[in-house]
């Protein structure tokens, strides 16, 4: 399956570490610009800075 994800569900599962999970549960990640943008804002919590400064796998994308 494929879904579109907004910055609060991936938020929440890197505070309790459970990130690992939206590849086991999903074929595909699709991140609208917008939500990048906002994942990479100042202020954003560093952690979401990261995941999303490191889209290095096939299963999440930003379009």
């Amino acid at each position: 399956m494929i879904v579109v994800s907004d910055t609060s569900p991936i938020l929440y599962l890197l505070l309790i570490d459970q990130i690992e999970l939206l590849p086991k549960l999903h074929q595909q990640i699709l991140i609208p610009e917008a939500v990048r943008d906002e994942m990479l804002a100042t202020g954003a919590p560093m952690a979401l800075q990261k995941w999303i400064a490191t889209l290095l796998a096939g299963w999440r994308s930003v379009q």
